[in-house]
């Protein structure tokens, strides 16, 4: 009964809005979904949807996790039929396979997508499939056709991720096999055409990106084959891009109209499948046992990658000299890998030893300047060794950089509050807030900051106008 709660309330909290859209009184400007659905409201419809995400379901807070899959994200939209690419990404912490697009630039990708895939170009080719529903705008040529139904779909699938992100995927299909029994008429899920395009737009993406077209039909059969065989319920992927075996047949001819390519053998990407492997094995001790028989025994491919996972456990089972000590041969074989240099940060600071971990990342942005997750471990690695006023400066950059991420206010507050400046630790937190989509956690925040600036104009002012927009976020969801 609990997850059928959840889905409601999910459900309930923004279906009102959506399926209360009024009909466009917009002209027409481009093409015909346009004057539905204007691309600024879909951006608008899409920033609000992922604050909502972001209340209901546990995302990744690892920045090298999250930096990974942004990197490609960006390398596969600048290959892409995306004319100015305005996009904002959400690593869902779940270890099941699952994919989505939100209209607006969203990009929704499980962790479990690396965990399941044999290669970078498969996660590729799941990433290219979904900026291939964005660039064809299939919500705004959806609402055309049906202009109530496809704003419902927006909250449905809200819904959706929240259940199987949060009371596990058999549960999520049986609600949603139940709540969506009448919906599927109504077209809730992506057409047939839709995903058919949407794998031909893909797959030049893939192309364009230099990375195997038959990596696409490769692993959705592998994931049919799965389902049909395992007597469990199909993973998540397959309840919103459902997958037949012509539409396999399909996406496999056109791949091999490309030239035979090879899949990318890319470390990054072993380092962060093993890494995602290790952060979800319900016991650090068994990883542990089996990636050092593996490390003894010779019974890997890579031993490097091996090597990496296992000084991962031995830090998440607070191991930590084991840890530095099976880490330290990968930092002399590449001293200058992020991965391996942020790793280790963690690891020191994991021992209150801020002042070399410091050392360390300063080396690391010298050679990688900017970098995020290097950036995040440093600002820490600095208010933790009493310099907040530096590590404010640091993680301030990371949040104009990523304006749409929360870590780096909730960051910036414990700095503002280490200086002793209230007002700072206010402002950041009603970003954190809103972010997170607490909107009267927020608005709560703000007006606490709003008190303590009656004598100062310009931050009064200020502030009052961040209150007011964050109170007229409220309607972004009313399109």
């Amino acid at each position: 009964m609990k997850h059928y709660v959840v889905l409601m309330i999910a459900f309930l909290m923004i279906a009102p809005q959506l399926a209360n859209a009024s009909s466009s009184e917009l002209p027409t400007l481009g093409d015909r979904s346009s004057g539905i659905v204007s691309p600024d409201q879909e951006y608008r419809l899409g920033r609000a949807w992922l604050r909502q995400l972001r209340a209901h379901v546990p995302t990744v807070e690892d920045p090298l996790i999250y930096d990974y899959f942004e990197h490609l994200l960006y390398l596969l939209a600048s290959n892409s039929d995306l004319t100015s690419p305005n996009l904002a990404l959400a690593v869902i912490n779940s270890p099941q396979i699952n994919a989505f697009a939100v209209p607006g630039g969203v990009i929704g990708l499980n962790a479990g997508l690396l965990i399941h895939s044999k290669a970078e170009d498969e996660v590729a080719a799941v990433i290219a499939h979904e900026l291939a529903h964005l660039s064809q705008r299939h919500f705004a040529r959806g609402q055309e056709y049906n202009q109530r139904t496809q704003w419902t779909t927006a909250a449905a699938l809200l819904a959706s991720v929240v259940l199987m992100a949060t009371a596990g995927s058999d549960a999520g299909m049986a609600a949603l096999a139940t709540t969506q029994a009448t919906a599927i008429d109504q077209q809730l899920r992506f057409s047939r055409n839709n995903e058919r395009e949407a794998d031909r737009v893909g797959m030049q993406t893939l192309v364009r990106a230099n990375m195997n077209p038959q990596a696409m039909p490769s692993f959705f059969e592998r994931l049919l084959k799965s389902s049909r065989y395992s007597g469990r319920v199909p993973p998540e992927f397959l309840l919103t891009h459902p997958i037949t075996q012509s539409r396999i047949s399909d996406s496999r001819n056109r791949a091999d109209a490309y030239p035979l390519k090879n899949n990318s053998q890319n470390l990054e990407f072993e380092l962060m499948r093993i890494r995602t492997s290790v952060a979800y094995t319900r016991e650090d001790t068994s990883a542990i046992s089996e990636l050092e028989a593996n490390l003894k025994n010779s019974k890997t491919a890579n031993e490097e990658v091996t090597r990496y996972g296992l000084s991962y456990a031995y830090f998440r089972a607070n191991r930590f000299q084991d840890a530095l000590k099976t880490l330290e041969p990968l930092l002399k074989k590449r001293p200058n890998r992020i991965t391996y240099q942020y790793t280790k940060a963690s690891i020191l600071m994991a021992q209150n030893n801020y002042q070399q971990a410091m050392e360390l990342l300063e080396k690391a942005l010298a050679f990688s300047p900017n970098n995020y997750p290097l950036s995040m471990a440093y600002g820490e690695a600095l208010l933790r060794n009493k310099q907040p006023q530096k590590a404010l400066r640091i993680v301030r950059e990371q949040q104009r950089n990523k304006p749409l991420l929360p870590n780096p206010w909730y960051l910036m507050s414990e700095c503002y509050g280490k200086l002793g400046n209230s007002i700072g630790v206010h402002e950041s937190r009603a970003e954190y807030y809103y972010l997170t989509g607490k909107l009267e956690k927020a608005l709560e925040q703000l007006n606490y900051a709003l008190a303590l600036t009656e004598d100062d104009f310009q931050s009064h002012a200020r502030i009052k106008n961040r209150l007011k927009a964050m109170q007229r976020s409220k309607n972004d969801l009313k399109l």
